[in-house]
């Protein structure tokens, strides 16, 4: 992300239709459902991660570091 495509200003996006209120807040809820589920998802990732180090599972598998 945060790359310039060099071709991004020869397209024309279409134009789109006025965004009524009740539509922005279902757009919106539907962001914040999904941050969510991204911030529990990155709370199990870190406890599974955390869990492992603390098991050495790194030693199970026959390897010398974590790494």
């Amino acid at each position: 992300m945060g790359e310039h495509d060099q071709y991004q200003d020869d397209v024309t996006e279409p134009a789109r239709a006025p965004l009524s209120a009740a539509r922005a807040r279902v757009m919106t809820a539907g962001l914040r459902e999904a941050m969510d589920d991204v911030q529990r998802s990155a709370a199990v990732l870190a406890v599974r991660i955390r869990d492992a180090y603390a098991a050495g599972v790194w030693l199970t598998l026959g390897h010398a570091s974590w790494e």
